[in-house]
């Protein structure tokens, strides 16, 4: 999956959508990396919400967390993390893109077919192996 998201990641970037993602989950984290990177952002929008004296959404400064997809540490973050959170989404021009609801293995996908067939191109030939379409 995350080799599938680095690729997503990249193309959000480049199209210019806004990603967010909430930093609750409902299993533990437990692999090393993600869990360092998990915690790591949960401190900094943490401290984000504390600096402006307000958290996001009603007050709470884990939700939707923006996320830079055009900047490497972006897209580390998104592909490590966006399907082991409650919530992960990127919107371009008023409509949803890309979502994760808690759930590991599938994500949501609203852009052209053959974007779509290049990103899952691209994620194969990174390595992915275990890619399939749900209609």
């Amino acid at each position: 999956m995350e080799i599938f998201l680095t690729a997503v990641g990249e193309y959000l970037g480049k199209v210019g959508a806004e990603t967010t993602i909430d930093l609750y989950a409902d299993f533990e984290i437990t692999e090393p990396e993600p869990k360092r990177l998990f915690e790591k952002i949960q401190q900094a929008a943490l401290a984000e919400a504390k600096e402006a004296g307000t958290g996001r959404r009603k007050g709470d400064p884990y939700m939707a967390v923006p996320l830079d997809l055009t900047t490497g540490k972006g897209i580390a973050y998104f592909s490590r993390l966006a399907h082991r959170t409650i919530d992960c989404e990127s919107v371009l021009d008023n409509k949803v893109v890309f979502s994760t609801v808690e759930n590991e293995r599938i994500v949501c996908l609203n852009v052209p077919d053959h974007e779509v067939e290049a990103l899952e191109s691209k994620a194969r030939e990174a390595g992915a192996t275990t890619l399939s379409r749900i209609a």
